[in-house]
């Protein structure tokens, strides 16, 4: 919890002070354990098929966002609560412990705005981005690297049907690869935003860590009696997703929009809260 010494009077960098909070880690140590319990399991149910048939896994192929298994849509449904373990939570706990009048005495309210803002979009990127990373090289490390092959990889699902660039997939995965890394990572940003915008607003820290998850599981369900109206982003987000793809450009405006909005909100809320 935040306090007067560790801010302003040692003039420790705000940035390093925000993060010294260990349930700020919560989220991402969680998907650790799921990324790398479904790389483990993924090298050891195909390690007798490695020197029989070593075309048909790879790191491509394998990857927890393309194997389209129960460990991947458990991860992409769990990610708007796990992002929301991070320091998304900063702006209520300073609420809490009465920090927010220290800061905004030492420095003005639209920086203090924006640093909670920033440390809140990527904590919830970092929450997303470093799991995705982590079970891609442990598989890189592992399996032989090869090129994805539809006629001989097995199970391979990308298809334009079922993922954004589909044909990089098969022309540069690598490329492919990151672009699916960074496209959660982005929603994971805004998930931990919707959350920093709800502690705006009701001051309720379990309403703000599970609004996210509740707001997209709800979405999930409308996208899927409306699928050319409304999209689910932890789902879509999936390399190998399980649902109807929207238009990419799309997605670039709403999410434009909705990250607008949000920032919007959270600096009436803070000012609000410090001007009452």
């Amino acid at each position: 919890m935040a306090n007067n010494k560790t801010y302003g009077g040692n003039k420790m960098s705000f940035w390093v002070h925000r993060f010294k909070v260990k349930q700020y880690f919560i989220g991402i140590m969680i998907a650790m354990a799921i990324v790398m319990f479904h790389a483990g399991s993924t090298i050891l149910n195909n390690w007798s098929f490695l020197d029989q048939s070593p075309f048909l896994f790879t790191p491509f192929t394998k990857w927890i966002s393309i194997d389209s298994g129960p460990l991947t849509l458990f991860l992409f449904l769990s990610l708007p609560l796990l992002c929301c373990l991070s320091g998304s939570q900063i702006y209520i706990d300073d609420v809490e412990s009465g920090f927010i009048w220290h800061v905004v005495q030492k420095k003005s309210l639209r920086k203090y705005i924006l640093n909670i803002e920033m440390i809140s979009f990527f904590s919830g990127l970092v929450t997303v981005f470093i799991p995705l990373l982590i079970n891609y090289a442990i598989l890189w490390f592992f399996l032989p690297y090869l090129l994805p092959n539809l006629m001989i990889n097995e199970n391979l699902t990308v298809l334009n049907t079922t993922s954004f660039f589909a044909n990089t997939y098969y022309t540069n995965p690598l490329l492919f690869i990151v672009f699916y890394m960074l496209l959660p990572s982005f929603f994971g940003g805004i998930y931990a935003l919707f959350s920093t915008m709800i502690a705006c607003f009701t001051r309720k820290k379990f309403l703000s860590v599970t609004a996210s998850f509740l707001f997209v599981s709800v979405l999930s369900v409308i996208s899927g009696i409306l699928p050319n109206i409304f999209y689910a982003p932890n789902l879509i987000s999936i390399a190998s997703s399980p649902v109807y793809l929207p238009n990419f450009m799309r997605v670039v405006s709403s999410c434009m929009i909705l990250m607008s909005f949000i920032c919007i909100s959270i600096t009436l809320g803070v000012k609000r809260y410090v001007n009452q």
